[in-house]
């Protein structure tokens, strides 16, 4: 009995990381973004950012159970990657208003 309240906390434990990677392939190829994909490479940042941070929140939530070093150095690639990212973005997103200001 004991095995089946496991099997349930398991699976339910999955369920947010699959539903946070599907939210950021969605978000990947929605023409909808925090900085617009029309401007080149620039506009692709925020794209591969939340993408690859939630689908290795994914793998992270799928390996936790097997290997816990694995786990850890998935964990704080995502991390990295979130915040280096986030940091690009706003970096990018300061830089165009600067240039909307001087033109302004």
């Amino acid at each position: 009995m004991e095995n089946n309240n496991y099997n349930i906390t398991e699976k339910s434990s999955k369920v947010a990381p699959i539903i946070i990677a599907i939210l950021g392939v969605l978000y990947g190829i929605s023409p909808i973004d925090v900085v617009p994909d029309v401007i080149p490479v620039v506009g692709w940042t925020d794209d591969l950012v939340i993408m690859g941070g939630s689908l290795l929140n994914l793998a992270q939530a799928f390996v936790k159970d097997t290997n816990k070093t694995l786990a850890t150095i998935i964990g704080m690639f995502k991390w990295a990657l979130w915040l280096l990212g986030g940091i690009l973005v706003l970096l990018i997103a300061l830089l165009g208003v600067t240039i909307y200001n001087l033109f302004k």
